[in-house]
């Protein structure tokens, strides 16, 4: 009978074991469960504010290829306003020369004209004198030179009567022609002055008309010139408002990423991303944006080559993204762990695609010249956390 009920107890206390055993494994398989469900959840929402990363990505690459046009447009139309200027400052200057000539050539007229009436008043004069003396013939009957030189007392006389005679003949015929042909000539003087004078005041119309028009041009450039500015900045402010977007996203996409097991960073120094090309045309920091214009901070570094070198991964990781990424063209994002990432973009063609793993060294695209870019030439930068830090620090 004691071993009997020593039995029962021990089947007691086995049952009592199992039970908790099965509870504890009930407990175990929910807390698996509630994590394998929560975990593909965290990387579906990844996934979609990754695709949402994408299209912000895309529209500031649209605006910004916008606002690059615009400062074309704006350079364009500066250039053209210059070009009006020193039209409208040559065409002032030719205007005011005509019209120094045009006052000349009135003062030559006026003056040809006061010649021409002195010569007309002397002619006139002489005529005057021409007729008193014929009017003075007819009165004393008909007197010819022949009576006047039989007049003379002695021959003396008569030659000196002759003398004169043939003198006051010949003086009044020369200075008779004298003065007609002073007058010809003045009267073609102001002839030609006249005509002179109509060209001048045509070139001077013609002057002013092209200025006009010039101005004209000069205030359509101008309403241009304002209406491509305000495009242009509302595209900036568009732009900034999706930056910003893009950084709260970016953000986001890390708070997820945290939530996410990560491996720790290995540590060390970095491979060289493009081998055998060491060259930095930009480096990071501050610096004047080659296309948009403006200070901007450099994310990374530039290192230009030969469109289609192989771009090599700078460490051991897991490509995060690969695809295009705005103004970054083609890109590939690799995570190292410890939330270290390197990006290598502007590509022309990509090696690997997002999930895969990579070794320092392996090929993960081509240099090229999309995005944002002015060149062939590979952008490659480091992030701690999604923020960029000096890439020195890992390649040195």
């Amino acid at each position: 009978g004691r071993q009997a009920k020593k039995s029962r107890g021990g089947g007691r206390i086995l049952l009592s074991t199992m039970d908790r055993l099965k509870r504890w494994l009930i407990l175990a398989l929910s807390i698996l469960l509630v994590v394998g469900c929560v975990i593909p959840g965290y990387a579906d929402e990844l996934d979609k504010l990754r695709e949402q990363q994408r299209e912000i990505s895309r529209k500031i690459q649209e605006y910004r290829r916008y606002i690059a046009n615009k400062n074309i447009e704006i350079k364009d139309l500066n250039q053209q306003l210059a070009a009006l200027d020193r039209a409208i400052a040559q065409a002032e200057t030719k205007l005011a020369a005509l019209k120094d000539a045009l006052k000349l050539a009135e003062a030559d007229l006026a003056q040809a004209e006061k010649e021409l009436a002195q010569a007309q008043a002397e002619q006139k004069e002489r005529l005057a004198i021409l007729e008193d003396r014929l009017r003075a013939i007819y009165k004393n009957g008909s007197v010819t030179s022949l009576e006047v030189l039989l007049q003379a007392a002695s021959f003396t006389d008569f030659l000196v009567r002759y003398d004169l005679l043939q003198r006051i003949a010949e003086q009044d015929v020369v200075l008779l022609r004298e003065i007609e042909a002073r007058r010809l000539e003045i009267e073609a003087r102001k002839a030609d002055l006249e005509v002179k004078r109509a060209h001048i005041a045509s070139l001077k119309n013609q002057a002013e008309e092209q200025k006009a028009i010039l101005e004209e041009r000069q205030e359509e450039k101008a309403v241009l010139l304002a209406a491509a500015k305000e495009q242009k900045e509302r595209a900036e402010r568009a732009l900034a408002a999706e930056e910003e977007a893009s950084r709260q996203l970016a953000a986001k996409i890390r708070q997820m990423e945290a939530r996410l097991k990560q491996k720790p960073f290995v540590g060390g120094r970095f491979t060289w991303p493009l081998p055998g090309y060491y060259t930095i045309s930009s480096d990071y920091g501050w610096r004047v944006h080659p296309i948009l214009g403006g200070r901007r901070f450099h994310a990374g570094i530039d290192i230009p080559a030969p469109e289609g070198t192989p771009v090599v991964a700078a460490a051991a990781g897991e490509v995060i993204f690969a695809g295009w990424y705005g103004g970054y063209g083609n890109a590939v994002v690799i995570s190292h762990g410890g939330n270290i990432t390197t990006t290598y973009a502007h590509l022309s063609r990509l090696s690997v695609s997002e999930g895969a793993k990579v070794a320092a060294g392996d090929e993960v695209g081509r240099v090229g010249d999309t995005g944002l870019s002015t060149g062939a030439h590979l952008h490659f930068d480091v992030r701690e956390g999604g923020e960029p830090v000096n890439p020195w620090s890992y390649l040195r």
